[in-house]
């Protein structure tokens, strides 16, 4: 394949990654204003300002929505339903709600991540990190273990649970050894909790690389056109010199 044609493929194929990733992208906007809508609805219920009355607001409102009824832990997919979803559908476990949990608040303006609790039974919270650094865990499950919001420093001595991580990696057996953490991971923590938005980074890649790809080959090109376009005026050059002499 010539370079100028791979050049076409390469940039082909750019536009449809995309376009896939703009896809995800329109659908995730989408449910971002459906959850937005529901974390108002939710503040609507909120019995004060405080940061405590809209975390409770939003956990109830979860509670009161979701519930783990005929939904089993097995054959679920890799990404696991949407906010949206599970907001849609009412049926959940606790990492389900969770993710409905720490969207709503997203949109509320509250910071908030999921955390794997490890023990007795794995189980999932959401931790909620307020301005003068403090950290609060919300079971937003209709089945709870924690029935009220409660500080971080409490969970760690709840003999219930063993471990907490905020990858979830502690489910791995050989992984157990390592140490508890909770880590706040910004911007990509929307990412993480929202399937639509992960995929368009997933298709954002490609589509950059090979953007990145038809650049380097049509710089080639150029280059080696240029070169000819030498080559050629110096035999020119050379020929007609002969000629004078």
């Amino acid at each position: 394949m010539t370079r100028p044609a791979l050049s076409v493929l390469t940039f082909t194929l750019a536009l449809v990654f995309l376009a896939l990733a703009l896809r995800e992208g329109v659908r995730q906007h989408r449910e971002d204003l459906y959850i937005h809508a529901a974390a108002q609805e939710a503040l609507r219920e909120a019995t004060g300002p405080d940061l405590v009355s809209k975390v409770t607001a939003m956990r109830d409102f979860v509670r009161g929505r979701v519930h783990n009824t005929d939904f089993s832990a097995r054959n679920r997919p890799f990404l696991r339903d949407s906010a949206a979803d599970t907001l849609a559908t009412g049926r959940g476990r606790c990492g389900e709600a969770t993710r409905l949990f720490v969207n709503m608040a997203s949109e509320a303006g509250i910071s908030a991540r999921r955390l794997y609790l490890e023990g007795g039974k794995p189980h999932v919270v959401a931790v909620v990190s307020a301005e003068d650094g403090s950290r609060l865990v919300v079971d937003s499950s209709d089945r709870p273990y924690l029935s009220e919001i409660e500080p971080f420093e409490r969970l760690q001595r709840n003999p219930q649970f063993t471990s907490h991580s905020t990858f979830g990696f502690r489910r791995l057996g050989v992984l157990r050894a390592l140490p508890s953490h909770d880590v706040n991971l910004g911007p990509l923590n929307y990412v993480l909790e929202n399937p639509h938005a992960l995929v368009a980074c997933l298709w954002l890649l490609p589509s950059a690389t090979l953007f990145g790809l038809t650049a380097l080959l049509r710089r080639r090109i150029s280059s080696r056109s240029r070169e000819d376009s030498e080559r050629e005026l110096s035999v020119m050059n050379g020929l007609r010199g002969g000629a004078e002499v």
